[in-house]
């Protein structure tokens, strides 16, 4: 394989953060393959097709049956509202395409569990779990594995983003249930549960509360017409592992001002503590006083280098690409790295659990 030529399904931030990192990964990185931007899918392809063109895209359409049909790509990047995902990675199994899909994977865990039975065991996939690859969680991991603050005794995460405190913003996708299948709780509370999972094991329990403290908005942009909100804005949550591991997890799409992804973990013999947002590295307080050297991960390659730094958000999403093309092309380093489908399903059952009880309330 040469070239490995993705479809790429929508026309958002998120596939715009896609398609910047599969253009300039050629640049930056010496590659086993050439990612290619095949076809786009999207609903409105005449009034794209020449922004399209001018990205790269061969052909542009809003048929994503008649797009895989064509046989011209390997890889889809499904970058879709999360009802439409399960859809369209049984199409692309179907047609034997390589699946890299946004998070969360479905609109719930039902619908997920779903989708899992038909999703062959091996099948090539990977899901956007992107803080996965943030320069600082790489270093968090390998510093935890080094058992350099000891036992892990307890971690708190507090994602806060500003976004939807204007009770002017009309509907999206993002605020229907029927679309999205919750609010800030399943749009960046996954982030935050996948880490916790990813950095110290299964959960034991997980319970939480929501809110949703703007209740109504517009239908449209300008438009005077109102309409209820039934997803959250705010979400809280206790968690324990199997491990012993205690904490808490907060996340927010209202939090203005306050706006930071920030962790922190305390062991018997210290803590580490990052915000995502802003740092690369993770600061380390030890009660020792002092530290040794401290372990790079070999997976920070997957990373752009610091001149060649495009952000740490576009960066992670880099990262997270850069893996999957390296995997595709057969290379098997860092695979307990790799998110699958099923890490979402472990994180996306205890979101549903949260929400479920809410509803009984």
């Amino acid at each position: 394989m040469s070239k490995l030529g993705f479809t790429i399904v929508g026309f958002g931030a998120i596939a715009k953060t896609h398609m910047v990192a599969l253009r300039t990964m050629p640049i930056i990185k010496s590659l086993p393959v050439t990612p290619v931007l095949d076809t786009l899918v999207t609903r409105r392809p005449d009034t794209l097709r020449e922004q399209a063109e001018q990205i790269g895209f061969r052909h542009v359409t809003s048929n994503l049956q008649e797009a895989l049909a064509e046989g011209t790509s390997q890889a889809i990047s499904i970058c879709t509202p999360n009802a439409m995902h399960a859809d369209q990675v049984r199409l692309a199994v179907s047609n034997q395409l390589a699946i890299y899909c946004e998070k969360p994977v479905t609109e719930s865990a039902v619908q997920t569990a779903s989708l899992l039975q038909d999703v062959p065991v091996g099948y090539p996939q990977q899901l956007a779990f992107v803080f996965r690859y943030h320069p600082a969680v790489l270093r968090t991991r390998a510093w935890l594995q080094e058992g350099i603050i000891g036992d892990v005794l307890q971690c708190k995460i507090s994602y806060m983003r500003s976004g939807y405190l204007n009770a002017n913003r009309p509907v999206s996708w993002r605020l229907s249930d029927s679309m999205s299948g919750g609010g800030a709780i399943t749009d960046i509370g996954v982030h935050a549960l996948d880490l916790i999972r990813h950095l110290f094991g299964e959960y034991k329990y997980v319970e939480g509360k929501t809110h949703t403290f703007v209740p109504r908005r517009p239908t449209a942009a300008g438009s005077a017409e109102m309409t209820n909100i039934n997803v959250d804005d705010w979400a809280t949550m206790t968690y324990e592992t199997e491990q012993g591991v205690r904490g808490q997890v907060e996340v927010s799409r209202i939090a203005l001002g306050a706006d930071e992804f920030r962790i922190d973990i305390v062991g018997s013999k210290g803590s580490i503590i990052c915000d995502l947002e802003r740092d690369t590295q993770p600061s380390l307080h030890l009660i020792s006083g002092s530290s040794s050297t401290l372990p790079v991960p070999d997976s920070i390659q997957l990373l752009p280098d610091e001149k060649a730094t495009m952000g740490v958000f576009q960066d992670s999403h880099f990262a997270a690409l850069h893996h999957f093309v390296l995997r595709q092309a057969g290379d098997l380093r860092w695979t307990d790295i790799a998110p699958t489908l099923a890490d979402g399903y472990a994180v996306e059952r205890w979101i549903d659990h949260i929400i479920a009880s809410q509803s009984r309330k």
